[in-house]
């Protein structure tokens, strides 16, 4: 099978986006030195894929969040509009933004909190592929989880996007993704 103009260009930018990923992992340990690291796989439907790959294609690849804690150590999460479980808030990078800009933005957006960043408590490096046509190349994204201390702000849900913005000395029952679970919780230590 011969490769076409579009496939051609889908492998040049599946190999420009694991590039950059790595590019980026390196500038992280070096500005923060040693931090987890997750792997995960995810399979989209066709139309996720393709706006990930416009995204990435336009410089917007990849996202980030905040692990925030306040002074008496309890942690800050929110729960998306449509989603049982709790997780820190956070979402994707624009172009030309760095993660930590990104991560302090979608932190105010979502939770009206200001935070500052501490260091890096863990980056999901992403390989994201399309779920009904395995031909098409796999494009690699990073979403980077910062520790944060509370500056303040009243947290409040962004309308239309987060359900609930709270406070918690423990982890919640519900949460939205396997690594909130396993994160410390210092009120409860």
């Amino acid at each position: 099978m011969s490769e076409g103009p579009e496939s051609a260009a889908g492998s040049d930018l599946a190999a420009r986006s694991r590039e950059r990923v790595g590019d980026w992992l390196a500038d992280l340990r070096e500005r923060y030195g040693d931090f987890e690291r997750v792997e995960k796989r995810w399979e989209q439907a066709p139309a996720a894929y393709e706006r990930d790959r416009d995204r990435i294609a336009a410089g917007a690849n990849g996202g980030a969040g905040v692990w925030i804690t306040d002074d008496e150590g309890r942690v800050l999460l929110v729960r998306n509009a449509g989603d049982e479980g709790w997780a820190d808030p956070g979402g994707k990078r624009e172009a030309g933004e760095s993660f930590e800009a990104a991560a302090r933005r979608e932190v105010r957006e979502e939770t009206n909190v200001r935070c500052a960043i501490t260091g890096v408590r863990e980056v999901h490096a992403l390989e994201l592929v399309d779920g009904t046509d395995p031909a098409r190349s796999a494009l690699a994204s990073l979403i980077v989880i910062f520790d944060g201390a509370y500056e303040g702000g009243e947290p409040r849900p962004r309308e239309g996007e987060i359900a609930e913005v709270a406070w918690f000395d423990t982890c919640p029952d519900a949460v939205l993704y396997p690594e909130v679970a396993a994160r410390p919780f210092p009120a409860s230590e």
